[in-house]
């Protein structure tokens, strides 16, 4: 049974690739080299033949792969819920003293996860990220600003409620895990440019306990340099998502400061992350 090149290459390459300009110097060593190897004069002809073509296709077919693996190349952030044999969401935590020994490490366990997001990092950033509001339901009562209102996080209370909380996430790691209790639905995601946006729902009722009903988060994750922001709160996702879309976010000056703690699972919840 004959198999054609372009059947394979449609199972495993992406349907939409941007190859950028033709690279005709790029094509023309990687057929000569081709050739080189399979002895066949490499010189200009004027007869008309079809294996340069064939060459030609398959150096075409090499530079689609190379963009497709460097396009994948970024972060990426993974949700799943737990299934019923899988209730039992566990972590790996360590810290290291300054001479580079473990001297504590523990296994977390989350027994009421309702949903896991894992991510991807391909190298873990020493630079962390910063945002600041031009609009916010009510002031916040904890968190500070600089004079241009740049921040890492800010938080609400209402006293009988949690209105919002914004913060970012400067842990992240390849497969670091964060974790959200109670029954997790997801609203909406979506992408806003380079930022994957999530918008999820957790109900509290079916928790042994917890300090209020449902809460709303948002999760805005930049696959380009893998800065998570999140936003949460009892607000509606309708306010959350206001919030969201009149911020900016930016690379802090600041960069990641050494911590002895280094944990591949955390917990997300609002008031107890």
């Amino acid at each position: 049974m004959k198999t054609r090149i372009t059947d394979l290459a449609a199972d495993c390459c992406p349907d939409k690739i941007d190859l950028g300009k033709p690279n005709e110097a790029l094509a023309l060593r990687i057929t000569n080299r081709v050739q080189g190897r399979l002895g066949i004069d490499a010189a200009p002809r004027r007869r008309r033949s079809k294996l340069p073509r064939a060459f030609l296709l398959a150096a075409a077919l090499v530079l689609a792969f190379g963009t497709a693996a460097f396009a994948l190349a970024g972060y990426g952030m993974s949700l799943r819920k737990p299934t019923a044999e899988d209730t039992l969401v566990t972590g790996f935590r360590y810290e290291v003293v300054v001479d580079g020994k473990v001297w504590n490490s523990e296994i977390l366990a989350y027994p009421d996860a309702g949903m896991v997001f894992t991510f991807a990092c391909p190298e873990e950033s020493s630079s962390t990220a910063e945002f600041r509001c031009f609009w916010l339901p009510r002031e916040a009562t904890e968190g500070t600003t600089d004079a241009e209102g740049w921040t890492k996080r800010l938080f609400c209370d209402g006293g009988s409620s949690i209105p919002y909380c914004i913060s970012t996430f400067d842990s992240l790691r390849d497969g670091f895990q964060l974790v959200l209790s109670g029954d997790v639905s997801v609203v909406k995601e979506e992408h806003w440019g380079g930022w994957k946006v999530l918008e999820v729902t957790s109900d509290y009722t079916k928790l042994p306990v917890s300090a209020y009903d449902r809460a709303n988060y948002i999760l805005l994750f930049d696959e380009s340099r893998g800065f998570l922001v999140v936003i949460s709160g009892e607000e509606t996702l309708e306010t959350l998502e206001h919030i969201a879309r009149e911020m900016e976010i930016r690379e802090s000056a600041t960069a990641k400061g050494e911590h002895p703690d280094a944990a591949m699972i955390g917990l997300l919840d609002l008031a107890r992350g």
